[in-house]
């Protein structure tokens, strides 16, 4: 996208690669690593096949991911203002090493499975068919959940940085930042066809595949960002060229460009601070923002996300165990996210479009809301023996995602500081880890059709606090209004 803003410097037509690839690159090692095929890889590949078990994994990596996810976005911004302009690449780059290697940690636990009776006391049992049997050893168990983990805290250091970077990067465009669903929409894209071909894939070779796709996209991302970051590089070496002192208000089209060429002489001066405390205080200003000014509408707000994300974190994480339930093959599984991906395009591509009209991320994320509460009840009623009647229902997953996050953005954009991106969206997903946690939980104790009932129950309340929260607030502006006149 070319910026014809008069007075912008040349550099300002954003001739570096856009954020766009490494949402590309990114979205392919999530689906590639497990993506919606975890629980699955947990049941047949790790022998958690009772349901608390594969709850309590999913529910550990939700944990661990919302108790990172707001430092690791700190750290980044860190990073970034003294002087790094790779900085939040660095981070990316190694959360997805981590997990990387936390994934093939897993193989070894395989080894230690061994075949044995049912007269053991500090065991899980699994039975795979009606004559074998295999257990879980406790220690066993507790390596795999540390894995998941390890693997949650790396992906963690990748999604809010990245949608921070973004971000960024489109304000240095001097774009909206409601283009940031165009830039989404690439992962999306990348999602949809990597599950489309990872589904047969399994199909034929088992879950065992998945070690070689981790590492195969792993090296893929990691070739991403290298070019990424030399092809900015480059624009930044443009924007030194630029005789600045001709160029009117240069300074502020620049903000970043200046943070780049005085890094060396002022930002490292003050490497000797502490980074937590400055962190700590980060964390202050992005959640003390969130009450100055309209502060119950922006706290409905986030009720509301957090029970949205409640209910999603089941079809998210464990959707494919029903669809397994109603008699879904895998490949018929990565059919269904590549329907949901085909519908996402254009939801992305034009929910900037939509939030303008919309005038305001609060009904765009009921929108969001009122999708899924239609999706879940359709699930509950759907037969067994007939898992491809869920593909009527699919598109409305990409309404709910494509609108959720798009709000999100545009609600944080709203009332985060600036300078403070990826801390802002770092504290948006650690809510939403939370909200994923609490349904994760649930998940665990309940499931089949009553889960989905239940689930679009909790989603229901929290689109009603936020409708009541916003009528509030809209009525004591009114009030305000009319008493300065």
């Amino acid at each position: 996208m070319t910026n014809t803003t008069p007075g912008r410097p040349p550099l300002a037509q954003s001739t570096g690669l856009q954020p766009r690839v490494l949402y590309f690159a990114v979205f392919i090692f999530f689906s590639l690593s497990g993506g919606r095929f975890t629980a699955t890889f947990l049941e047949h590949e790790l022998n958690f096949s009772q349901n608390w078990m594969i709850s309590t994994a999913m529910a550990v990596q939700i944990l661990a991911s919302s108790s990172c996810s707001s430092w690791l976005g700190g750290l980044a911004d860190s990073l970034e203002e003294r002087g790094g302009s790779n900085g939040r690449l660095q981070i990316m780059a190694l959360g997805l090493l981590l997990s990387t290697v936390a994934t093939l940690l897993h193989m070894l636990g395989r080894l230690w499975m061994q075949p044995s009776s049912l007269e053991t006391d500090d065991a899980y049992f699994i039975e795979d068919d009606m004559q074998n049997q295999q257990y879980v050893p406790m220690p066993l168990f507790a390596y795999h959940l540390f894995l998941r983990a390890l693997f949650a805290i790396g992906t963690t250091a990748c999604s809010p940085v990245l949608d921070g970077l973004t971000l960024a990067r489109l304000e240095d465009d001097a774009r909206d930042s409601a283009e940031y669903g165009k830039e989404r929409l690439y992962g999306a894209v990348s999602w949809g066809i990597a599950n489309v071909f990872f589904g047969p894939a399994i199909d034929k070779w088992g879950f065992g595949i998945i070690y070689i796709t981790t590492t195969c996209s792993f090296i893929l991302c990691i070739i991403t960002f290298y070019v990424y970051a030399k092809s900015n590089q480059m624009l930044y070496a443009s924007i030194d060229e630029v005789d600045l002192e001709h160029i009117p208000d240069a300074q502020s089209f620049l903000p970043r460009a200046n943070e780049h060429k005085t890094a060396t002489s002022s930002t490292f001066d003050d490497e000797g601070e502490d980074s937590l405390q400055q962190q700590m205080q980060q964390k202050l200003e992005v959640w003390g923002s969130l009450t100055k000014k309209n502060g119950l509408l922006n706290i409905s707000y986030v009720f509301a996300m957090f029970a949205l994300y409640v209910g999603m974190s089941v079809v998210e994480n464990l959707i494919f165990l029903y669809f397994e339930y109603l008699g879904g093959s895998y490949s018929m599984c990565g059919l269904t996210v590549a329907v949901t991906v085909m519908f996402e395009f254009p939801l992305f591509h034009y929910a900037p479009e939509v939030l303008r009209r919309l005038k305001s991320p609060v009904w765009m994320l009921q929108a969001a809301c009122v999708a899924y509460v239609i999706r879940v009840l359709v699930y509950s009623l759907i037969p067994q023996d007939h898992p491809y009647w869920t593909l009527v229902v699919e598109p409305l997953h990409g309404v709910t995602i494509g609108f959720a996050l798009t709000a999100s953005v545009a609600f944080a954009a709203e009332w985060v500081p600036k300078g403070y991106e990826a801390s802002g969206q770092g504290f948006l997903s650690m809510v939403r880890g939370l909200g994923q946690f609490v349904g994760l939980c649930i998940g665990g104790f309940l499931e089949g059709r009553i889960l989905y009932r239940v689930l679009a129950v909790i989603v229901s309340v929290g689109s009603i606090m936020l409708a009541v929260g916003n009528r509030i607030t809209t009525n004591d502006s009114m009030l305000y209004r009319r008493g300065r006149k």
